[in-house]
């Protein structure tokens, strides 16, 4: 089965209030995007903890700092970019969390024009890897990169049973990311701001599996 999560990209607790209401009852997973600056510093808990399992996309700076601060407010997830600032020293940070009860999953950000060898440094410090589907990270609605299918064909021939998720232009070519070894896809526009996200949701996983449900 394929996973489609919706994702946030907003620039406020207010932004991201009003997206969480318009994704209640779409699904029990959500990834939020931070880019440039954390809007949640010194909150105590994500908005609607209740209802969600939160995933943060750190694309910001002090990026160790910034896991540990959403790790405290309820991040089940914490993608850790690994272009981006003190990607080695989150990953390290992150360790203490991925066992026990309430264990954090972490995943690692390569870049579409990124290959599969840009991992070896991190062996063992992650779950999962996160390809980016767009050239400019960081803004929803961007065209696809095509490297990023080559990226994921060339991460599912190296590692057979890892999960590889996509982010980014993901909607208009789901079956082709599916087939090429993607197992989890990140949509953000096409569901968040769709009339009825609910059905938008429910459509995409439909293309992805290929059946009904």
């Amino acid at each position: 089965m394929v996973d489609i999560i919706p994702a946030l990209l907003v620039r406020s607790k207010r932004d991201l209030e009003e997206g969480l209401e318009r994704l209640r009852g779409v699904s029990n997973w959500v990834q939020i995007d931070f880019v440039g600056s954390n809007y949640l510093e010194g909150q105590e808990a994500f908005p609607l903890w209740e209802e969600f399992n939160f995933e943060v996309d750190l694309m910001l700076a002090g990026q160790a700092h910034e896991a540990q601060a959403l790790v405290s407010l309820g991040a089940a997830r914490v993608v850790v970019h690994l272009a981006g600032g003190e990607a080695k020293e989150a990953l390290e940070m992150l360790q203490q969390y991925r066992a026990g009860d309430f264990a954090v999953e972490v995943g690692v950000a390569l870049r579409s024009s990124d290959t599969p060898d840009a991992l070896s440094e991190y062996e063992g410090l992650y779950d999962y890897v996160q390809v980016m589907g767009i050239a400019q990270e960081g803004s929803q609605g961007q065209p696809p990169d095509p490297q990023a299918l080559e990226l994921v064909r060339a991460l599912r021939q190296a590692y057979p049973s890892m999960l590889i998720q996509v982010d980014g232009a993901v909607a208009p070519r789901i079956k082709e990311l599916v087939e090429a070894g993607a197992s989890r896809l990140v949509v953000g526009s096409a569901i968040v701001s769709a009339e009825n996200p609910k059905a938008a949701h429910k459509e995409l996983y439909n293309r992805a599996n290929g059946s009904e449900r």
